[in-house]
């Protein structure tokens, strides 16, 4: 069922670490919010903030997202068992959306497991339960960034044993996916586009 509340478009009159007070024709809204919204928003901004109300048995909660993709990965996450809002809004707050899509479709258990509040057992779950999930998103964001899938898994694991975190590996081949499709063809042809990459990240 559509939600009553897509989106709100106003003024950010508070910015904290969680979240923004949006002013909305007499209202102060305050919205909790994804990554990219605390890190593109600043105090006396006129935005807009794509929504999802979350209901519960003893409060409301309004979360708020800068593009409605993230918003449809909130609401998938929300259909895990054990997932609730503020664990979902947990993986969009500390990984970006396409880290988060291609560590589902890969199984990246560990990569998932660094957010706050999520165990082992959890992430596995959000994996089997969404890779499907996402593959067939219709949102171009939601889909798998990367190329082969052996490809991928094997420079993931080559970064991994250089001593690079799960996290900063996920990055650095996605980034370098996306940049030239074409480095995702073989293994020695991604590792070092990735390896270029945490260089120039450092």
């Amino acid at each position: 069922m559509p939600q009553m509340l897509r989106y709100l478009e106003g003024l950010v009159t508070e910015k904290q670490d969680e979240g923004i007070c949006l002013f909305v024709h007499g209202f102060g809204f305050y919205l909790y919010c994804s990554k990219s919204v605390i890190n593109s928003v600043n105090e006396g901004d006129q935005r807009k903030i794509y929504t999802h109300l979350q209901v519960g048995e003893n409060a409301l909660g309004l979360y708020g997202f800068m593009e409605e993709e993230e918003r449809e990965l909130f609401q998938l996450l929300l259909t895990v068992k054990g997932v609730g809002a503020r664990m979902a809004m947990s993986f969009l707050r500390h990984l970006d959306l396409g880290e988060i899509a291609e560590a589902i479709s890969t199984s990246q258990v560990e990569l998932l497991s660094t957010v706050p509040g999520v165990g082992k057992k959890t992430a596995e779950r959000v994996c089997f339960e969404l890779k499907q999930k996402i593959e067939k998103s219709s949102a171009s964001s939601l889909r798998p960034i990367l190329g082969d899938r052996h490809v991928t898994g094997t420079v993931l694991e080559a970064l991994a044993g250089l001593g690079f975190s799960p996290g900063e590996a996920m990055r650095a081949v996605a980034s370098a996916s996306r940049q030239d499709s074409a480095a995702a063809e073989t293994e020695e042809k991604l590792l070092q586009a990735a390896l270029k990459e945490l260089q120039r990240r450092k």
